[in-house]
């Protein structure tokens, strides 16, 4: 085993009819992407988050709706295309 593999974290899963079963998780590192745009989302609460301590995901996403999962640009195109949707229906 190598050592990086010792102490990744474990899910353990139980499929049909079988013996539960451990499957490694690989650890994430960096900052958060943009889910259309693959562009690196810039967010100050997200920063201080990652510098300070392993938070979980439910505070280090922001407020606002997709917060943490798109970026500005691409939650703003979003949200033109959607109101366009309801113009027309």
């Amino acid at each position: 085993m190598k050592p990086s593999e010792r102490f990744t974290k474990k899910t353990w899963r139980k499929p049909p009819k079988k013996a539960v079963k451990g499957h490694k998780m690989p650890n994430k590192t960096g900052m958060g992407k943009c889910a259309i745009c693959k562009q690196q989302i810039t967010s100050r609460k997200i920063k201080l988050l990652k510098n300070s301590y392993n938070a979980p995901k439910s505070t280090s996403k922001t407020n606002k709706p997709y917060g943490g999962y798109l970026c500005t640009k691409c939650l703003r195109l979003q949200a033109i295309q959607e109101t366009r949707k309801l113009e027309q229906a």
